[in-house]
């Protein structure tokens, strides 16, 4: 059963910005998904791309899977793109950056919502040329953890013809699609938004994330 998101909206404020998690929790609301650009500086932008494909030179990357637990699988009618798990205890001052931004912005989303979300958790994502993601659901059948679903994209000179949008499809109304311009932040529900990732035409770089609502753990 998924999660009820709703929020008392006040009068917007003429002088909030953007990306404030206000901006974006009524965006969600209203639009299902929120879209900002230029969220992070051009150096921490370039530094975590540089991280990325550092990481990826380094042969620190592994096949994306599908499914959760022991019945997660590599299907690539699916998804052929791979993926690094990004660990904060050795995270570099570019990640720690994107931490800041991510954290924060969880903690007002969590306000502007009122459902707490722990943390959140996020991976590299490398989608070489022909890559592609078959349409899905970011939360598992029966499961209730991932809240919203964060993505960076980290791709400069990014134009038409490369191909790798994201593609929503609304449950009313035709499909749309979004580019994978770099500094470009999306935010949507996990549970809700039905999406694919086109097929790429050259090497399409991204930072997904999911903010969680995890139950506490018993010792």
């Amino acid at each position: 059963m998924g999660v009820i998101l709703e929020s008392i909206l006040p009068e917007p404020d003429p002088h909030s910005i953007d990306i404030s998690a206000e901006a974006i929790g009524r965006r969600i609301l209203e639009q299902g998904i929120a879209v900002c650009d230029d969220v992070l500086s051009t150096s921490v932008l370039a530094g975590l791309r540089e991280d990325a494909l550092r990481e990826l030179k380094e042969g620190n990357y592994r096949p994306a899977r599908v499914g959760k637990g022991i019945r997660r699988e590599r299907i690539v009618e699916v998804r052929t793109d791979r993926i690094r798990w990004l660990e904060r205890a050795t995270a570099t001052d570019a990640q720690l950056a994107y931490w800041a931004m991510v954290d924060e912005l969880r903690r007002g989303l969590s306000s502007f919502f009122r459902v707490h979300m722990e943390r959140t958790e996020a991976h590299f994502a490398v989608y070489p040329e022909g890559a592609f993601y078959a349409r899905h659901f970011d939360q598992f059948r029966g499961v209730g953890n991932r809240i919203l679903s964060v993505i960076l994209y980290l791709n400069p000179e990014w134009v038409p013809g490369h191909g790798g949008e994201l593609r929503v499809h609304p449950p009313e109304g035709v499909p749309v699609d979004y580019a994978p311009l770099h500094g470009r932040l999306i935010v949507f529900r996990s549970d809700e938004v039905d999406h694919e990732v086109l097929v790429s035409h050259r090497q399409r770089v991204s930072l997904t994330g999911w903010m969680r609502r995890d139950p506490p753990v018993l010792f």
